[in-house]
């Protein structure tokens, strides 16, 4: 194999990644990411109905975010959520396949334009601080 300078110190194949993190629990954690102070359940509801443009059920959210508490993903503070760096594990890899998922080739989404959003958002998740 020839390398290059450009070329990343690790390779994708050597990244573990958890793929067990669904859109919904995506989205929650990332909620709980951004939120300048760690959100209440009723605010993530909030967020999450404008995201998606319609109501989450709050049993789905409730059962999404109990799992994501016992993977470690989010942590409870009382009736807080906070979002935790196991959370951002997870988070991270699946924010890079999000165009190439929808755009198939097509080449009808601003690649680029798309891609510097989501540059934007793993770098959050890379180098943002945690609440705490």
């Amino acid at each position: 194999m020839t390398s290059t300078a450009n070329d990343s110190a690790i390779s994708t194949a050597d990244l573990v990644c958890e793929w067990d993190m669904t859109v919904l629990e995506l989205a929650i954690y990332l909620a709980a990411y951004r939120a300048k102070q760690p959100p209440r359940f009723e605010g993530v509801l909030e967020t999450l109905g404008t995201w998606f443009e319609c109501a989450v059920p709050r049993k789905v959210l409730i059962r999404a975010i109990l799992k994501m508490g016992a993977k470690g993903w989010l942590v409870a503070d009382g009736d807080k959520l906070l979002p935790a760096e196991a959370g951002r594990h997870a988070a991270y890899p699946l924010v890079g396949g999000i165009i190439p998922l929808l755009d198939q080739g097509t080449r009808l989404i601003d690649v680029a334009l798309m891609l510097a959003l989501l540059r934007l958002t793993k770098e959050e998740l890379e180098n943002g601080a945690l609440h705490n």
